[in-house]
């Protein structure tokens, strides 16, 4: 057997993870299965039959600058296991709405240093920022990030080691521009950023608590 997939997002098979997996297969085509990590009871079975394959591909969107939770439990349970993957070949996408790439650094060293304590072998992270939208997009809008996964993809299969050029072109921006920052603060002031987060609050009936601060107080102040 060859490639088990983890797919991170708590979207599941409607995610941005799921499409951007099918990218990396197009380079990828050796046997592989997918593990829908949002199916939390099925952790035991997954990491049973994740056991049997070569190598592995742990692909998630950036949640607060962090891994989604559902991600985190899976790998506490993992380590249980520890012994079964040792040795293992093993590859993680990050993936975020996000237009900068610094913005996924702190979960790529966590990710780099879990494969450290897992005792895998360790192919690299793949950033790819900009990611929100990808799965209600037409194939013509990602066109060129489809092709550059893909590229990596092969990489990964043929066991060499990502191109650097190609990893580059996916992130295009480590930090916002400070063109880009003058832009973010007019649309901010204009209310435009919000739209998005806005709308969800009023879906949930939470909007007039927007600017609620519960954890505001210091609990360690003692002046």
């Amino acid at each position: 057997m060859s490639l088990a997939i983890f797919n991170g997002s708590p979207r599941g098979q409607k995610s941005n993870s799921n499409v951007i997996t099918k990218w990396f297969l197009n380079g990828y085509t050796k046997d592989n299965k997918i593990f829908f990590l949002n199916k939390v009871k099925q952790y035991e079975s997954y990491l049973s039959e994740a056991s049997l394959y070569d190598e592995l591909l742990f692909i998630m969107p950036l949640y607060v600058d962090g891994m989604p939770g559902q991600v985190k439990c899976f790998f506490e349970t993992m380590h249980k296991y520890k012994n079964q993957f040792e040795n293992k070949k093993v590859t993680f996408i990050i993936h975020s709405g996000f237009g900068e790439g610094i913005q996924n650094r702190s979960l790529e060293t966590y990710l780099n240093r879990y494969a450290e304590i897992m005792n895998m072998t360790n192919h690299g992270v793949i950033i790819l920022p900009g990611s929100e939208g990808f799965r209600l997009m037409p194939p013509s809008m990602t066109k060129k990030k489809n092709k550059i996964v893909s590229e990596l993809g092969k990489c990964y299969m043929n066991s060499k080691p990502y191109d650097t050029t190609l990893k580059s072109k996916l992130i295009k921006n480590e930090s916002t521009s400070k063109f880009g920052k003058i832009c973010f603060t007019v649309f901010s002031k204009l209310g435009l950023t919000n739209m998005y987060w806005n709308g969800e609050l009023k879906k949930n009936n939470a909007y007039e608590k927007r600017f609620d601060a519960p954890y505001s107080a210091n609990p360690f102040d003692t002046q």
